[in-house]
């Protein structure tokens, strides 16, 4: 943390002088301060809400998105991937929650396509008559890519989902 002295004179302690202490940066800010406080700074300053949620909106926008985000008690992160899912509608005067029902039947059908596809190459690789190595190196890729499609599966069609069904959004 930096220090500085904001008044007008030269320091005098015990007397009065402004010392206001400044992080060295975004995280540090973000690491130490509040939610509460982080969200109440958050609607008004737009690059600090853009930096949590990675969306660039009007104050409007903001105050709605902030409010969704204590009312259902969910994370940054789970703003941000709800907007990547296009289960957190943002449009320049509000924000809404709007869970997709066939989120989950989509992300499930992407992972039965690629199980078959990733599945099948794993096959292939193993009954080539390559070396070894060679085989195990394809196979490490090809485990890799299949793992980091999951993931990504996951995180914009499943998670999403999962999250607005714990807090109760979307339930008849």
């Amino acid at each position: 943390m930096a220090q500085f002295n904001l008044g007008e004179r030269a320091r005098i302690a015990g007397r009065d002088y402004y010392e206001s202490r400044v992080p060295d940066s975004i995280k540090v800010y973000l690491a130490t301060t509040s939610s509460e406080r982080l969200d109440v700074e958050a609607i008004d300053n737009e690059r600090l809400f853009f930096y949590r949620f990675g969306m660039d909106l009007p104050k409007p926008a903001r105050e709605q998105v902030i409010a969704l985000k204590q009312q259902y008690d969910l994370t940054d992160a789970e703003c941000r991937w709800l907007r990547r899912s296009g289960q957190l509608k943002v449009t320049r005067d509000g924000a809404a929650l709007s869970p997709d029902r066939w989120a989950p039947a989509v992300g499930w059908f992407y992972a039965v396509i690629l199980a078959a596809f990733f599945g099948s190459s794993l096959l292939v690789i193993s009954v080539s008559h390559e070396p070894p190595w060679k085989q195990a190196l394809g196979s490490a890729v090809i485990a890799c890519l299949w793992m980091g499609a999951l993931w990504l599966i996951n995180r914009l069609f499943l998670a999403p989902w999962r999250w607005l069904r714990l807090v109760g959004v979307g339930r008849r």
